[in-house]
Protein backbone atom coordinates (compact mmCIF):
# COMPACT_ATOMS: atom_id res chain seq x y z
CA UNK A 1 0.00 0.00 0.00
CA UNK A 2 1.39 3.43 -0.93
CA UNK A 3 1.86 6.25 1.59
CA UNK A 4 -1.01 8.15 -0.03
CA UNK A 5 -3.33 5.14 0.17
CA UNK A 6 -2.37 4.50 3.80
CA UNK A 7 -3.00 8.08 4.85
CA UNK A 8 -6.22 8.11 2.83
CA UNK A 9 -7.47 5.00 4.62
CA UNK A 10 -6.79 6.53 8.03
CA UNK A 11 -8.53 9.77 7.05
CA UNK A 12 -11.64 7.94 5.78
CA UNK A 13 -11.94 5.78 8.90
CA UNK A 14 -11.52 8.65 11.34
CA UNK A 15 -13.66 11.09 9.36
CA UNK A 16 -16.53 8.58 9.30
CA UNK A 17 -16.19 7.99 13.05
CA UNK A 18 -16.22 11.70 13.90
CA UNK A 19 -19.11 12.45 11.52
CA UNK A 20 -21.26 9.61 12.83
CA UNK A 21 -20.48 10.53 16.44
CA UNK A 22 -21.46 14.14 15.85
CA UNK A 23 -24.72 13.09 14.22
CA UNK A 24 -25.78 10.67 16.93
CA UNK A 25 -24.91 12.96 19.83
CA UNK A 26 -26.17 16.26 18.45
CA UNK A 27 -28.05 18.19 21.18
CA UNK A 28 -31.72 18.97 20.71
CA UNK A 29 -32.33 22.51 19.43
CA UNK A 30 -35.01 24.69 20.96
CA UNK A 31 -37.90 25.97 18.81
CA UNK A 32 -37.71 29.61 19.83
CA UNK A 33 -35.80 32.47 18.33
CA UNK A 34 -32.26 31.56 17.55
CA UNK A 35 -33.18 27.88 17.89
CA UNK A 36 -34.05 25.68 14.96
CA UNK A 37 -35.35 22.22 14.24
CA UNK A 38 -34.05 19.24 16.18
CA UNK A 39 -30.76 17.92 14.76
CA UNK A 40 -30.20 20.99 12.55
CA UNK A 41 -26.58 21.61 11.53
CA UNK A 42 -24.62 24.09 13.64
CA UNK A 43 -24.23 27.67 12.38
CA UNK A 44 -21.59 28.29 9.74
CA UNK A 45 -18.13 28.71 11.20
CA UNK A 46 -18.72 26.40 14.17
CA UNK A 47 -15.52 24.35 14.81
CA UNK A 48 -15.92 20.61 14.09
CA UNK A 49 -16.45 18.31 17.06
CA UNK A 50 -13.29 16.45 18.05
CA UNK A 51 -12.80 13.75 20.68
CA UNK A 52 -11.69 15.12 24.02
CA UNK A 53 -8.75 13.21 25.48
CA UNK A 54 -6.15 13.88 28.12
CA UNK A 55 -2.96 15.50 26.87
CA UNK A 56 -0.97 12.61 28.33
CA UNK A 57 -3.37 9.70 28.91
CA UNK A 58 -2.26 6.87 31.17
CA UNK A 59 -0.47 3.99 29.45
CA UNK A 60 -0.97 0.39 30.57
CA UNK A 61 2.63 -0.70 31.13
CA UNK A 62 2.06 -4.42 30.52
CA UNK A 63 0.04 -3.73 27.36
CA UNK A 64 2.72 -1.29 26.17
CA UNK A 65 5.45 -3.91 26.55
CA UNK A 66 3.43 -6.48 24.63
CA UNK A 67 2.70 -3.86 21.99
CA UNK A 68 6.40 -3.01 21.77
CA UNK A 69 7.22 -6.63 20.91
CA UNK A 70 4.41 -6.77 18.33
CA UNK A 71 5.55 -3.45 16.83
CA UNK A 72 9.09 -4.74 16.48
CA UNK A 73 7.86 -7.88 14.76
CA UNK A 74 5.29 -6.36 12.40
CA UNK A 75 5.65 -2.58 11.97
CA UNK A 76 9.12 -1.25 12.66
CA UNK A 77 10.66 -1.67 9.20
CA UNK A 78 8.18 0.79 7.67
CA UNK A 79 7.24 3.13 10.51
CA UNK A 80 10.50 3.27 12.46
CA UNK A 81 11.46 2.68 16.07
CA UNK A 82 9.47 5.64 17.39
CA UNK A 83 6.53 5.39 14.95
CA UNK A 84 7.78 8.61 13.37
CA UNK A 85 8.06 7.10 9.92
CA UNK A 86 10.84 6.12 7.57
CA UNK A 87 11.63 6.28 3.87
CA UNK A 88 8.95 3.67 3.25
CA UNK A 89 6.23 4.44 5.79
CA UNK A 90 4.47 7.52 7.22
CA UNK A 91 4.78 9.14 10.63
CA UNK A 92 2.03 7.61 12.78
CA UNK A 93 2.62 9.98 15.71
CA UNK A 94 0.96 12.78 13.76
CA UNK A 95 -1.82 10.63 12.31
CA UNK A 96 -5.44 10.78 13.39
CA UNK A 97 -5.27 7.07 14.10
CA UNK A 98 -2.86 7.68 16.98
CA UNK A 99 -4.18 11.02 18.19
CA UNK A 100 -7.91 10.15 18.18
CA UNK A 101 -7.24 6.78 19.83
CA UNK A 102 -5.83 8.03 23.12
CA UNK A 103 -8.66 7.50 25.59
CA UNK A 104 -8.03 4.68 28.07
CA UNK A 105 -11.64 3.56 27.72
CA UNK A 106 -11.49 3.38 23.93
CA UNK A 107 -7.95 2.12 23.28
CA UNK A 108 -7.85 0.64 19.80
CA UNK A 109 -11.25 2.01 18.76
CA UNK A 110 -9.73 3.81 15.78
CA UNK A 111 -6.67 1.63 15.24
CA UNK A 112 -8.75 -1.57 15.28
CA UNK A 113 -11.03 -0.78 12.31
CA UNK A 114 -8.02 0.43 10.34
CA UNK A 115 -6.12 -2.83 10.87
CA UNK A 116 -9.24 -4.91 10.20
CA UNK A 117 -9.52 -3.27 6.78
CA UNK A 118 -6.14 -4.80 5.88
CA UNK A 119 -2.65 -3.33 6.11
CA UNK A 120 0.75 -4.83 5.13
CA UNK A 121 3.02 -6.10 7.91
CA UNK A 122 6.72 -6.86 7.77
CA UNK A 123 6.25 -10.56 8.58
CA UNK A 124 3.43 -10.99 6.09
CA UNK A 125 0.90 -11.81 8.81
CA UNK A 126 -2.45 -10.26 7.78
CA UNK A 127 -3.32 -7.32 10.02
CA UNK A 128 -6.90 -8.56 9.85
CA UNK A 129 -5.83 -11.48 12.05
CA UNK A 130 -4.71 -9.28 14.96
CA UNK A 131 -6.76 -10.05 18.04
CA UNK A 132 -8.61 -7.31 19.95
CA UNK A 133 -6.01 -7.70 22.70
CA UNK A 134 -3.15 -7.17 20.24
CA UNK A 135 -4.87 -4.05 18.91
CA UNK A 136 -5.13 -2.65 22.44
CA UNK A 137 -1.46 -3.49 23.06
CA UNK A 138 -0.42 -1.61 19.90
CA UNK A 139 -2.66 1.31 20.88
CA UNK A 140 -0.88 1.56 24.25
CA UNK A 141 2.53 1.40 22.54
CA UNK A 142 1.53 4.24 20.19
CA UNK A 143 0.01 6.21 23.08
CA UNK A 144 3.37 6.16 24.87
CA UNK A 145 5.16 7.30 21.70
CA UNK A 146 2.75 10.26 21.44
CA UNK A 147 3.14 11.04 25.15
CA UNK A 148 6.91 11.11 24.78
CA UNK A 149 6.61 13.45 21.81
CA UNK A 150 4.32 15.82 23.72
CA UNK A 151 6.61 16.09 26.74
CA UNK A 152 8.52 19.35 27.08
CA UNK A 153 12.28 19.44 27.20
CA UNK A 154 11.96 20.51 30.84
CA UNK A 155 10.43 17.18 31.86
CA UNK A 156 11.97 14.81 29.34
CA UNK A 157 15.59 14.97 28.35
CA UNK A 158 17.90 12.50 26.68
CA UNK A 159 20.06 12.38 29.78
CA UNK A 160 17.42 10.91 32.08
CA UNK A 161 17.68 7.46 30.48
CA UNK A 162 21.23 7.15 31.79
CA UNK A 163 20.24 5.70 35.14
CA UNK A 164 21.74 2.23 34.80
CA UNK A 165 24.91 0.55 36.03
CA UNK A 166 27.50 0.26 33.24
CA UNK A 167 29.30 -2.61 34.97
CA UNK A 168 26.05 -4.56 35.32
CA UNK A 169 25.28 -3.76 31.69
CA UNK A 170 28.63 -5.15 30.60
CA UNK A 171 28.02 -8.34 32.60
CA UNK A 172 24.59 -8.77 30.99
CA UNK A 173 26.02 -7.97 27.54
CA UNK A 174 28.68 -10.65 27.85
CA UNK A 175 26.56 -13.11 29.81
CA UNK A 176 22.81 -13.68 30.07
CA UNK A 177 21.95 -11.18 27.34
CA UNK A 178 24.13 -13.04 24.81
CA UNK A 179 24.84 -9.73 23.06
CA UNK A 180 28.51 -10.65 22.69
CA UNK A 181 27.45 -13.50 20.41
CA UNK A 182 27.08 -10.95 17.60
CA UNK A 183 28.62 -7.73 18.93
CA UNK A 184 31.90 -6.56 20.42
CA UNK A 185 32.94 -3.21 21.86
CA UNK A 186 36.03 -3.13 19.66
CA UNK A 187 34.50 -4.05 16.31
CA UNK A 188 30.91 -3.48 15.19
CA UNK A 189 29.99 -1.42 18.28
CA UNK A 190 33.23 0.59 18.41
CA UNK A 191 32.32 4.28 18.75
CA UNK A 192 28.57 3.56 18.83
CA UNK A 193 27.98 6.23 21.50
CA UNK A 194 29.72 8.78 19.28
CA UNK A 195 27.77 7.79 16.17
CA UNK A 196 24.50 7.92 18.15
CA UNK A 197 25.18 10.67 20.69
CA UNK A 198 21.69 10.89 22.24
CA UNK A 199 21.27 8.12 24.84
CA UNK A 200 17.53 7.87 24.19
CA UNK A 201 18.24 7.20 20.50
CA UNK A 202 20.90 4.68 21.46
CA UNK A 203 18.35 2.87 23.64
CA UNK A 204 15.75 2.76 20.89
CA UNK A 205 18.26 1.57 18.29
CA UNK A 206 19.20 -1.26 20.66
CA UNK A 207 15.60 -2.29 21.29
CA UNK A 208 14.27 -1.71 17.78
CA UNK A 209 17.11 -2.10 15.26
CA UNK A 210 16.04 -1.51 11.69
CA UNK A 211 16.78 -3.85 8.84
CA UNK A 212 17.58 -0.76 6.81
CA UNK A 213 15.97 0.27 3.55
CA UNK A 214 12.75 -0.87 1.95
CA UNK A 215 11.97 -4.49 2.62
CA UNK A 216 12.97 -6.54 -0.40
CA UNK A 217 14.33 -3.54 -2.30
CA UNK A 218 17.02 -4.02 -4.92
CA UNK A 219 20.32 -2.48 -3.84
CA UNK A 220 23.81 -2.41 -5.28
CA UNK A 221 25.10 -3.38 -1.84
CA UNK A 222 23.47 -6.42 -0.21
CA UNK A 223 21.85 -5.57 3.11
CA UNK A 224 23.28 -7.89 5.80
CA UNK A 225 20.19 -7.30 7.97
CA UNK A 226 17.61 -8.09 5.30
CA UNK A 227 15.05 -10.77 6.13
CA UNK A 228 15.59 -13.72 3.79
CA UNK A 229 13.73 -16.90 3.00
CA UNK A 230 14.67 -20.29 1.63
CA UNK A 231 11.92 -22.28 -0.07
CA UNK A 232 12.35 -25.98 -0.62
CA UNK A 233 9.74 -27.64 -2.85
CA UNK A 234 8.62 -31.24 -2.49
CA UNK A 235 10.71 -32.00 -5.57
CA UNK A 236 13.39 -29.89 -7.23
CA UNK A 237 15.95 -27.36 -6.04
CA UNK A 238 15.57 -24.92 -3.18
CA UNK A 239 15.47 -21.20 -3.92
CA UNK A 240 16.64 -18.40 -1.62
CA UNK A 241 16.29 -14.63 -1.67
CA UNK A 242 15.27 -11.51 0.19
CA UNK A 243 11.74 -11.78 1.52
CA UNK A 244 9.44 -9.30 -0.18
CA UNK A 245 6.07 -10.55 1.03
CA UNK A 246 4.40 -13.66 2.35
CA UNK A 247 0.81 -14.71 2.88
CA UNK A 248 -1.09 -17.89 3.62
CA UNK A 249 -0.93 -18.72 -0.08
CA UNK A 250 2.27 -17.31 -1.60
CA UNK A 251 5.82 -16.25 -0.71
CA UNK A 252 7.51 -13.57 -2.79
CA UNK A 253 11.30 -13.33 -2.99
CA UNK A 254 13.80 -11.07 -4.67
CA UNK A 255 16.63 -13.21 -6.00
CA UNK A 256 20.30 -12.24 -6.18
CA UNK A 257 19.96 -11.15 -9.83
CA UNK A 258 17.13 -8.78 -8.92
CA UNK A 259 14.34 -10.89 -10.37
CA UNK A 260 11.14 -11.59 -8.44
CA UNK A 261 10.04 -15.14 -7.70
CA UNK A 262 6.56 -15.96 -6.38
CA UNK A 263 6.17 -19.42 -4.91
CA UNK A 264 2.81 -20.93 -4.08
CA UNK A 265 2.50 -22.58 -0.69
CA UNK A 266 1.48 -26.20 -1.03
CA UNK A 267 1.81 -29.49 0.86
CA UNK A 268 5.45 -30.51 0.96
CA UNK A 269 6.76 -26.97 0.36
CA UNK A 270 9.08 -25.91 3.20
CA UNK A 271 9.60 -22.20 3.92
CA UNK A 272 12.35 -21.07 6.30
CA UNK A 273 12.46 -17.37 7.22
CA UNK A 274 15.72 -15.92 8.55
CA UNK A 275 15.80 -12.56 10.31
CA UNK A 276 19.36 -11.50 11.23
CA UNK A 277 17.87 -9.22 13.91
CA UNK A 278 15.66 -11.89 15.45
CA UNK A 279 17.74 -11.90 18.64
CA UNK A 280 16.67 -8.30 19.29
CA UNK A 281 13.03 -9.23 18.72
CA UNK A 282 13.31 -12.18 21.11
CA UNK A 283 15.06 -10.04 23.72
CA UNK A 284 12.00 -7.82 24.09
CA UNK A 285 10.09 -10.69 25.68
CA UNK A 286 12.65 -11.34 28.41
CA UNK A 287 14.72 -8.21 29.10
CA UNK A 288 13.78 -6.15 32.18
CA UNK A 289 13.70 -2.37 32.46
CA UNK A 290 16.75 -2.46 34.73
CA UNK A 291 18.69 -4.57 32.23
CA UNK A 292 17.76 -2.14 29.46
CA UNK A 293 19.07 0.82 31.48
CA UNK A 294 22.22 -1.08 32.42
CA UNK A 295 22.87 -1.95 28.77
CA UNK A 296 22.40 1.65 27.68
CA UNK A 297 24.82 2.80 30.38
CA UNK A 298 27.38 0.27 29.10
CA UNK A 299 26.87 1.23 25.45
CA UNK A 300 27.33 4.87 26.43
CA UNK A 301 30.92 4.04 27.43
CA UNK A 302 31.74 3.04 23.84
CA UNK A 303 32.82 6.46 22.58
Amino acid sequence: MSKRAWIGSVTIIVTMGVTMGASQNAPAQGGGAGGGRRGAPPPAGTPPTRPQVASNPVVDTAAHDRGRALWSRECISCHGTQARGSDTGPNIIRSRTANFDRSAATAGSVLGPFLKSGHPTQSGTPSTSFTPGEVVDLANFLRQRVNDTMRSSATFTAGNVLVGDAAAGEAYFKGAGKCATCHTATRNLAGIATRIPAPVDLQQRMLFPSGGGRRGALSATPNPNAITATITPATGQAVSGVLVEQSDFHVTLRLADGSIRVVRRAPGVKVVITNPLQAHVDMLDVVSDKQIHDLVAYLETMK
